[in-house]
């Protein structure tokens, strides 16, 4: 018999407010204690254990770092923390589901994670086929996590939909469920069962020649596990470092989830940037920048928070993760760049705005403008022909003007006509003008 370990990041449609804590930190703490009243009067029968870690308030007199072994988070990373009841009856994949649990985060992160181990009567050939087993434990954790998905879905809208201005607090789209991004799988290595290691061994041959060196010191007992890249292996009998380990795990799959995601997004944004469509609302798109930008920057911040207050072993655990992953190279500085990138796109978009606002100005003070020329020819041939008739208005003048003579011995039509050409061409010529400074 094989047992497994699994955890599985798949996206969802839930995220808080960004800066809502800060912001609104007793609103937001109340918000999620009447969610969770409302959750234990709807769902007292279904057997799910279920913790609401936000419905305390951070204070500001809470002692920083009190204890030097333990994480000290100002704020929890999990909003909900739900464990599933199962009785051992599931089967998926010919595995038993023991154990299913799921973790909330912001970001649109759920966190999928239980323990699976072979059905009894499993042929031999095949319970010693680690790549069967590899990809049952995939699939398994796949199915698994798509059904929470869908749960998690339906249940933060019916809750969030009985309270009122739940819109200024959390952010709940409507999102199909996907697949998860991967599904990590852990070995539970026994050290009794003889066809153990190498079982072990030929769970992480394919992965590189360290791994084939670490699982040695594991099955004699040097190391706790072996967890670096998708296939791990643990020893049960070495609780307290495997532990650590894995709730190490969790935040770095948190944190890479959601910025992969965050990166799709910006992605996909600027991508709708560059295309050359006059129907593509530029309010839109500046809104989806904006707001792909925050969550980015949020999740920056929010990185260098937890850095900064997790303990030790913790911190050094998940960095080694995040490192084995190459994070910072793969995804953070992308990101980054992304973000500038977004930055010189909304400015392109501002100054493309004040643009088309300075033009349509200018066309406003061109028609006045234009409407002058008209006013003042009308107004020379009045005066001219007013002249003509009284000459205490010429008394002045030293003989009739020619240019005035000329204007008012005109018929008001051919003025008009006139008037009306000579503006045209002025406008032609200013909107050919403007439309060459403005490209």
């Amino acid at each position: 018999m094989h047992e497994f370990r699994w955890m599985a990041p798949i996206r969802v449609g839930f995220s808080s407010v960004p800066g809502v804590m800060e912001r609104e930190p007793v609103a937001y703490r109340d918000f999620w204690i009447s969610m969770s009243r409302q959750m234990q009067r709807s769902r007292q029968a279904d057997g799910t254990q279920w913790e609401l870690p936000r419905t305390v308030l951070p204070t500001d007199t809470r002692l920083g770092w009190s204890k030097a072994a333990a994480d000290t988070l100002p704020r929890p990373l999990e909003v909900i923390i739900a464990t599933e009841e199962v009785d051992g009856t599931r089967v998926l994949e010919g595995l038993v589901v023991t154990e299913l649990s799921w973790r909330l985060h912001d970001h649109g992160v759920l966190l999928v994670e239980g323990r699976l181990r072979t059905a009894a009567g499993t042929e031999a050939a095949v319970l010693g086929d680690a790549n069967h087993w590899e990809g049952a434990v995939q699939r398994a954790g796949r199915e698994l996590s798509r059904s929470c998905a869908e749960r998690v879905n339906s249940l933060l809208a019916e809750e969030v939909s009985r309270t009122d201005d739940a819109g200024k607090l959390v952010d709940l789209e409507q999102l199909g469920v996907g697949e998860p991004l991967w599904v990590t799988r852990s070995l539970a290595f026994d050290p009794l069962d003889e066809t153990g290691a190498d079982f072990a061994r030929a769970w992480v041959s394919g992965i590189d020649a360290h791994h084939t060196v670490v699982v040695e010191d594991l099955i004699v007992g040097d190391v706790p596990l072996v967890a670096q890249w998708m296939n791990h292996v643990h020893r049960p009998d070495q609780p307290e470092p495997v532990e650590l380990s894995w709730r190490a795990l969790r935040k770095a799959q948190f944190f890479w989830s959601a910025l992969h995601w965050v990166d799709d997004s910006l992605r996909e944004i600027l991508a709708w940037t560059m295309a050359d469509r006059k129907d593509l609302s530029v309010r839109d798109l500046r809104l989806e920048l904006r707001k792909a930008m925050i969550q980015a920057q949020e999740l920056l911040m929010l990185r260098a928070d937890v850095r900064q207050h997790v303990s030790r072993r913790t911190h050094e655990e998940m960095q080694r993760f995040l490192g084995i992953w190459e994070y910072t190279e793969l995804l953070e500085d992308p990101v980054r760049e992304k973000v500038e990138i977004c930055k010189e796109r909304l400015g392109s978009l501002a100054e493309d705005r004040a643009a088309r606002s300075a033009m349509f100005t200018d066309i406003i003070l061109m028609s006045i403008g234009v409407t002058s020329v008209l006013a003042t020819a009308i107004a020379l041939v009045q005066f001219g022909r007013d002249a003509g008739g009284d000459p205490s208005q010429s008394v002045f003048d030293l003989g009739n003007g020619t240019i005035t003579s000329w204007l008012s011995s005109q018929s008001m039509d051919a003025i008009l006509i006139i008037s009306l050409l000579l503006s045209t061409v002025l406008v032609a010529v200013f909107i050919w003008k403007r439309r060459q400074s403005v490209s």
